[in-house]
């Protein structure tokens, strides 16, 4: 099994999200598939939510373009904006809008690719010890929650999991709410997967061929890593480098599970293997 984490950068508008099959189908089937929200969706939610009044007519516009541009039918289009509401109260509930309607909007078109899978919701998988949109992760309750979602899995028949990176949920007694990882928190995610379902590699898609030593955008020589250890890539993405979240090599470590850096845009380059 592998991850393959997707970021908003990647899935940034309705021509990015149809390079979405392709990739996947250059896999074998046995994967978990995290996403991001759509483009800059969480800072628009993050000024949605700041707001005396929440209004989400803004949210309602970028959705319907791209699921204009995917050519979904006036329907779907309408049953998908529907669901355009926090679970909860909280702001990390706000903020968690953009990653599940993603999710809802890709898993409808992956269907319509014939592309089979299950699209678990993120919250009931990763379990944090507090409320906010910085939350620390619950270890032991997320990995005793693992079965449960092996047992769903299982009982769908599929070989491809769809979920969301970002957003968790902390539990207690009758008491649930949303809960986020922080800011850029997908990377973390897609970590925290594949240490408790064990698997081979997980692979983080962006926009760059892989973690450089400076900016290549700003500066021309800097180099481009083919390979790093586990502790080499943490120093990097502690101190500036921001290719990937610094929580992503923890838990990875852990396990021993090699990291990926691919470019979404041309994923024939090697990227950067961190291990």
């Amino acid at each position: 099994m592998k991850v393959l984490k997707f970021g908003g950068g990647c899935l940034k508008d309705a021509e990015a999200i149809k390079k979405l099959p392709n990739i996947l189908k250059k896999y074998e089937n046995n994967i978990i598939v995290v996403i991001s929200a759509f483009g800059k969706l969480t800072n628009l939610l993050e000024d949605i939510s700041s707001k005396r009044i929440v209004d989400f007519s803004r949210l309602h516009v970028v959705f319907t373009n791209i699921m204009k541009g995917l050519s979904f039918d006036k329907k779907n289009i309408l049953k998908i904006l529907n669901l355009i509401k926090p679970l909860d109260n909280s702001n990390a509930a706000i903020l968690a809008i953009g990653e599940l309607i993603s999710s809802q909007i890709l898993s409808y078109y992956l269907h319509k690719h014939l592309i089979s899978h299950t699209l678990c919701n993120a919250t009931g998988i990763i379990k944090t010890s507090n409320k906010g949109i910085s939350a620390s992760v619950d270890w032991e309750e997320t990995n005793h929650r693992l079965e449960g979602i092996k047992d769903k899995i299982a009982k769908d028949n599929n070989s491809i999991v769809l979920t969301q990176g970002f957003i968790a949920s902390y539990s207690r007694g009758k008491e649930c709410e949303i809960s986020c990882l922080g800011r850029e928190g997908s990377d973390y995610s897609a970590a925290i997967l594949g240490n408790i379902f064990n698997v081979e590699e997980v692979v983080l898609f962006k926009d760059v061929d892989g973690i450089y030593s400076s900016d290549p955008k700003k500066n021309k020589q800097a180099k481009l890593f083919h390979t790093l250890s586990y502790n080499q890539a943490f120093d990097l993405c502690n101190n500036g480098n921001t290719v990937v979240h610094p929580k992503t090599i923890k838990p990875l470590k852990e396990k021993k599970i090699p990291l990926v850096i691919k470019n979404f845009n041309n994923i024939d380059l090697p990227g950067t293997v961190i291990s």
